[in-house]
């Protein structure tokens, strides 16, 4: 027997991953009970010295208990009572055990028997999965079962991914994208007014840096707006990084040290998690299409506008 223990951390896990394990225990587990079945029809009728056994039962089992988030526990022997509950409670639920056990032995006829207890172990919490694995060198029923959990585990996403250590870049991208368009109405209808056309006239950069200025502004209470809401999710927690004696108040960062040690499991309040990744970065790709076009206008305006000053 050899023993294994995983802490999965820094990583995105679904709830399509955890169903596709919980699925190929419940395979597993009834291919073998059916053998045992089988073998057990075969043998009723043969002296005890006579039988063979390749998987004789001695209790196997897939058994998972749910916490939810209103205080209620609740446990399952049967499959497929436990999944109806995942799919239509998944927002519900706090944390998950799932205890995956083969207990049989193995006799040939006329040799000693031995015996098998093999097994899986999973607490699943919104911010961590931990798994615990005892498995025989000998005999490798329960291999296939963990090749799949650690394979889900080494190709899940990172969740200390772009959409976080490039956070700030990507608001101000989206702001300012967002932001030009009424930018470049503003600024191009103060060309109507004598006084501020004279000032864009003294020099092609005038007309430009106030256009950019507006766009940031107006970018950034929009931009900031536009994305919160998808990262007040996501984002790392902050933690005490000292005092500004020049401004008077405490400074907080992100704690990046903290955040790449857990996970993020899509159960209970993490269901929306990759969604809320996957709309940011539509609006990323979406928006930062823009700006090629946005400076190209805001240069064509500015050199027009040095023109008519000239007139």
């Amino acid at each position: 027997m050899y023993n294994d223990t995983i802490k999965v951390a820094n990583k995105i896990i679904t709830d399509e991953d955890l169903l596709e394990i919980f699925a190929q225990m419940n395979e597993k587990l009834i291919e073998y009970k059916k053998i045992n079945d089988n073998e057990e029809k075969k043998n009723h009728m043969l002296a005890y010295n006579y039988q063979n056994w390749s998987f004789k039962d001695n209790g196997s089992c897939l058994q998972f208990e749910v916490d939810f988030y209103d205080d209620t526990q609740i446990k399952f022997d049967h499959y497929n009572n436990f999944i109806s509950i995942f799919n239509t409670r998944l927002e519900e639920i706090k944390n998950i055990y799932v205890h995956y056990g083969l207990n049989y032995s193995v006799e040939i006829e006329n040799q000693k028997h031995e015996y098998y207890h093999q097994y899986i172990n999973m607490w699943i919490y919104e911010h961590k999965m931990d798994i615990e694995v005892s498995l025989s060198s000998e005999d490798k029923k329960i291999d296939a079962i963990y090749e799949l959990i650690k394979n889900k585990i080494l190709t899940a996403p990172e969740k200390y991914d772009d959409v976080i250590k490039k956070k700030s870049s990507i608001t101000t991208r989206v702001g300012l994208a967002i932001g030009f368009l009424p930018a470049l109405i503003l600024t191009s209808a103060f060309i109507f007014i004598p006084t501020i056309r004279e000032i864009y006239a003294t020099g092609y950069i005038i007309y430009p840096l106030v256009c950019l200025i507006l766009a940031f502004l107006i970018g950034g209470i929009i931009g900031s707006s536009l994305l919160d809401k998808y990262y007040k999710k996501i984002v790392p927690e902050q933690k005490y990084a000292g005092y500004d004696s020049n401004k008077g108040t405490s400074i907080y960062k992100d704690d990046i040290d903290k955040y790449v040690t857990t996970s993020e499991i899509l159960i209970g309040k993490n269901v929306q998690n990759l969604e809320c990744r996957q709309k940011i970065k539509v609006y990323k790709e979406k928006y930062q299409k823009w700006l090629p076009y946005e400076i190209g206008i805001m240069l064509l305006i500015s050199i027009l506008v040095v023109l008519l000053g000239e007139f």
